[in-house]
């Protein structure tokens, strides 16, 4: 099994030369950028499942890295990956929306490696649980050859959320409860 990591984002994500940071959040003078937090996870994520023997395809692996959103998934065939896992973070005009979810795009294929993974972060996170959700009109979500997920890994927008996220520790935890998901 060979797995793509996608952390979303990052350099030409949506217009060529140009950073896209994703969700952001100013707090305590410091600006947060999903795009910063997704390339650390999926990094973790990386390191976690090439230690448990997985082969481990990246759409990026900095945030110079070029990675247009519309061909991730093509990337990721092209790679020989069977599986994809793309990480985000939500937001909110609600400082008090919070918790996980997973998004996926087809019942019959995606929808239990969904249920496994939102499982095994509210377990991991003790964040709230929102469920899974089908969408069907997420470009990194158009991956055919295995299951394809976009996990919302908390919200940036969420005080609680965010300062969990930004923990080392937690982020081992979160990593690890994923790759055990895929496993």
């Amino acid at each position: 099994m060979k797995i793509c990591i996608d952390p979303g984002h990052g350099m030409s994500n949506s217009k060529a030369g140009v950073f896209d940071p994703g969700a952001t959040k100013k707090a305590g003078g410091e600006t947060f950028a999903e795009a910063d937090f997704t390339l650390r996870y999926g990094l973790t994520l990386r390191k976690l499942l090439q230690g448990a023997g997985h082969e481990v395809f990246m759409t990026r692996t900095s945030s110079a890295d070029p990675a247009p959103v519309g061909g991730r998934a093509t990337r990721a065939v092209n790679a020989g990956s069977t599986r994809f896992v793309s990480l985000h973070l939500n937001s909110s005009g609600s400082a008090q929306a919070n918790g996980v979810e997973v998004l996926f795009r087809d019942a019959d294929k995606d929808k239990a490696l969904a249920d496994a993974i939102q499982k095994a972060l509210v377990a991991a996170t003790g964040f709230n649980d929102r469920g899974t959700k089908e969408r069907t009109d997420l470009a990194v979500l158009k991956f055919k050859p295995g299951a394809a997920v976009l996990i919302e890994l908390g919200f940036i927008s969420n005080d609680g959320d965010r300062n969990f996220l930004l923990d080392g520790a937690n982020r081992d935890r979160i990593c690890a409860a994923i790759v055990k998901a895929l496993a």
